[in-house]
This record gives structure tokens, sequence and C-alpha cells, in this order.
């Protein structure tokens, strides 16, 4: 691990233009994510790079007075802003001293913000799905209008262009790179890195050999089936035929056999996996528990985990796969939706439910766990509101106290105890109650 000393020199370069629009996109968006010290060093380090044109090279000690911050809370607020995709961080030595050198990148767009699952959803988690909402709704397009007929004239019909001149000729020929609106991407649960690295050790095999699609498709299956980047490498080499034309040439059915079989082993007959990854909630209830499985398990090792570690049936995990491939559901979604259907069917994975549960989802755009088991738990308030309403009203004296009627009073209780879990859960996740009580 590199230290970080008051000495070190820094450079800044900015990898992207930025604008002065993007400070709202930061300040809204981003800010609740990386926080506010974070936030402070992106705007520094912003106005370092053009304080540089003058003086080439500060050190940090200069930046740490600058913003009174000390270098322990520095390297915090950096690793923020590395891991939203905003900033890239190199260090080069000398004999005595180093120098870190800082590329900066543009925020997402909105549009582009709301549509990265993993920013959105952290968005969700760190202010609450009503406050989020709140800050989308500031961004949306005005509805279109119809003004008449559009009568705006093409380049062609002013230009004239011919494109057979020199001047076009030449243009078309400009190899040089311009500044443009680059964005630094944010490392996922898969890394491409070490996947080509992996990729490398055992073929000739090189990133250009791939097309984005493939890899797309690579890291779904991956992700979905629980398989890391060098086993994923691996089994790809397996199934890549050079002979075939590029983008044709990984053999994605076989690809998702051997996946689904590579993982096999991690199952056993009894004892669930205690190995529950990081705690992405802060409530430590069972139901607080249950959804951070749902969202750090891939669904073939929640579905395992649900049935006592045993390896799933050749048909849920075909099941699971179409959620993936034919719903793009996000893995979090497809294992709340799992554990919804077997909760409601008695612990059978109906195929016909599953998918109409989750074509509601796509409709609803549910992204995350929470998402997802917020809007099922609306439609179980609202298929139990309308069951209630068609019962038939007994007199007072024909209902005796049995032991099924105790039954059903418990179990009512029971469901209570669940609806108040699940409220008290929602209040942590958004950050506390309405009096602002965490």
């Amino acid at each position: 691990m590199k230290v970080l000393a008051h000495q070190d020199f820094l450079e800044v370069r900015l990898a992207s233009l930025i604008a002065d629009y993007d400070r709202d996109t930061l300040s809204n968006l981003y800010q609740p994510m990386i926080g506010f010290e974070a936030l402070s060093l992106y705007m520094t380090l912003w106005s370092e790079a053009n304080n540089e044109r003058v003086s080439p090279l500060c050190t940090h000690e200069q930046v740490f007075l600058r913003m009174r911050m000390p270098a322990s809370a520095f390297v915090d607020a950096r690793r923020y802003l590395e891991a939203a995709g905003l900033l890239k961080t190199f260090v080069s030595e000398g004999e005595d001293f180093k120098i870190y050198h800082y590329e900066l990148y543009a925020p997402k767009s909105p549009s582009g913000f709301f549509d990265d699952t993993l920013l959105y959803g952290m968005l969700i988690r760190s202010i609450g799905e009503s406050n989020a909402s709140r800050l989308k709704k500031i961004y949306l397009l005005d509805a279109k209008q119809n003004y008449g007929t559009e009568i705006t004239a093409s380049f062609a019909e002013v230009f004239h262009p011919q494109l057979d001149d020199e001047a076009f000729v030449e243009a078309a020929d400009s190899k040089q790179v311009v500044k443009g609106r680059n964005r630094g991407k944010i490392k996922g649960q898969f890394n491409y890195e070490e996947f080509f690295a992996s990729l490398k050790e055992i073929s000739q095999l090189k990133e250009s050999a791939f097309r984005k699609e493939e890899m797309k498709e690579v890291e779904r299956l991956a992700t979905l089936n629980g398989v890391n980047e060098k086993d994923a490498a691996n089994l790809v080499n397996q199934v890549y035929d050079l002979e075939k034309p590029k983008g044709h040439r990984i053999d994605f059915d076989k690809l998702t056999k051997i996946m689904q079989e590579q993982s096999n082993y991690k199952y056993r007959y009894k004892g669930k996996d205690v190995d529950e990854g990081p705690n992405l909630n802060t409530g430590s209830s069972d139901l607080a528990k249950k959804i951070n499985l749902m969202e750090t398990k891939a669904p073939k090792d929640y579905l395992a985990y649900l049935q006592d570690g045993t390896k799933p049936a050749t048909a849920d995990i075909r099941l699971i796969n179409d959620l993936s491939k034919n719903y793009h559901l996000p893995n979090p979604v497809i294992n709340a939706v799992v554990d919804y259907v077997l909760t409601k069917a008695d612990n059978v994975l109906s195929r016909a439910y599953a998918e109409k549960v989750a074509a509601s989802l796509v409709r609803e755009n549910a992204r995350t766990a929470v998402d997802t088991m917020n809007y099922l738990r609306k439609i179980d308030k609202k298929t139990r509101g309308k069951k209630e309403t068609k019962k038939m009203v007994l007199p007072v004296e024909s209902i005796k106290p049995n032991k099924e009627n105790t039954t059903d009073k418990s179990k009512a209780n029971d469901d209570g105890d669940w609806e108040l879990e699940w409220d008290r859960l929602m209040d942590e996740l958004n950050g506390g109650d309405d009096g602002g009580k965490a």
C-alpha cells in the first residue's frame, strides 16, 4: 500500500471537458454517495488543474493546508472519487520523493446516472427512495408538445457538402484524439482487467478479440452463476472458436452450461453457507440480513442458500437464467422474485408465476431488492384488501373460539410483526423517521 506523505508532489490532469453545469450534477446526485469532503476535494483538484498552468507542481501539504484537511481524510475522500468513476490515481517514485498523478473525469449526465444501476441504487441507499425519486423528477424531460409540422432545415440543404472535397478527406483521415466528455469507468462486481489478465496467461486472446456485446453476456453469466474472473476466463477460452467470424466465436449455450457446472462444487447436502458477504444494511434483524443476502449473492447461490445448501434443480437454474436474459433483471431483483414466489407458492418455484412477477417489475423499473420488496408488499396489501371486502360478514354469535381460529389469530400477529419490522427497516435505510432520528 502506498503511504501518502505531506511532501509528496501531485499534478492534476483533466481527462475530460468539465462544464459549469456539472456542479449541479455533482452536488445533487454524487454528493449523497461520496460525501461533502470528497465533493470538496473534486472541486479543489479541478481548480488545481487550472492553477498548474501557472505553477506546474505542488505538494500534498499545500492542498491539505488549503482544504484544512488531514492526510487520512484526503485519502478517504480520494477513494470515494475513484470508486464513483470521477478520478483515477497513478504514482511514480523517485529516489527521495513520489509524484501522484490525478486524472479528473466528468460526472455522468443525469440520464446516464439514473440508467446506471450501481449509481442510482447507491443514491437510493444513501438518501432513501422518496428523496432519490424527488431528485430524479428534477431532471425529467418536459412532455413533448405537438407544435405542428416540422420544417427544420437539414445540414445538406444549407451547406451542400461535397464529400470528395479535400477538406472532408483530411477530416476523415485525422487520427488526433481530442478531449471530450470522457467519464471514468466504475469498477463493478465483474473486473474486466482481472478477466483479461487471466485470459492472457492461458491463451493468445486479447481484449480486441471480443465485442462489447459478448463481454456483457460473459459478465452476466459469470455474476449470475457466481463464477469469478479467473474461472470465467478459463471457461471462455474453452468455448472460443477462432474459425468463426468475430462476434460469433463464443458458444454461449455451451458457456452457460459449463458455468453452471463450474459452480456446482460449492453446494453441499446440509448446512447453510455462513459467509453472507458485506453487510449493506444497517439493520441487524433477520429481514435486514435477508436483504443483504439478496444484494450480495448470485441468484444460483441465493437459491441454494434457501434450500439448505443443496444444488438447485436444472429447471430452476434455467428459470433464473431466463429472468436475467429475457427480462434484464439485476441479480438482487431476481433473488427477491425467487424468495417471493417460493413464499407464495409453498416452496414451489413456479415459472409462470415468476415470469408474471418479473414482467410487473420490469414495468415498475425495480433495480434493487428493496425496490422489489416494496412493490410486492404494495401488491400484497391491495390483494388482501380486495379479498377482505369479498368476505361474508357473519353474526357475532356464530364465531366460536376454537383451535383453528387461534391459529389464524397467531398468523395474523406474525404478519403484523413482519409489517412493523419492514417499516422499521425502511426507516433505517432512509436515514431515520420523519423527525430525523436515526
